[in-house]
């Protein structure tokens, strides 16, 4: 599945408003330290509230995600935000999997696919506990 820009969205407005659907509080463009970020999205749960960094690329390399890595840590070590996610429009490599998964369990990587597929899951969640 690919992302269409005829739909008048940019990709960002479309995820944040994936994450608006899911319950989420969401800032676009938010500014975190000098560092842009697309989207910070915040959620009440009732184990705690959850933070997240979101950023929306159409492709992603190592480098990307290395990137994104360092921003969300720098953000996690002045507690304003618990983790991060990565969405891009494309799947990712082999190598940038395993290097987030053995050096930034705190960052998730999910293309648009896995993004909506989230997304359809939570909703029918939703009415399935609102009925």
């Amino acid at each position: 599945m690919t992302y269409n820009l005829q739909s008048g969205r940019t990709f960002e407005e479309t995820v944040e408003s994936l994450f608006n659907q899911m319950g989420y509080h969401t800032k676009p463009k938010h500014v975190l330290h000098t560092r842009s970020t697309y989207i910070h999205a915040v959620i009440d749960q009732p184990k705690g509230t959850q933070r997240l960094l979101i950023e929306c690329k159409n492709s992603v390399d190592l480098i990307d995600v290395q990137h994104f890595c360092s921003r969300v840590a720098f953000a996690r070590k002045n507690l304003e935000v618990d983790g991060g996610l990565l969405v891009a429009n494309v799947g990712f490599s082999d190598e940038s999997l395993s290097w987030c998964k053995s050096n930034c369990s705190f960052v998730e990587l999910k293309t648009y696919k896995q993004l909506i597929a989230k997304s359809a899951s939570f909703r029918k969640m939703l009415r399935k506990f609102s009925q």
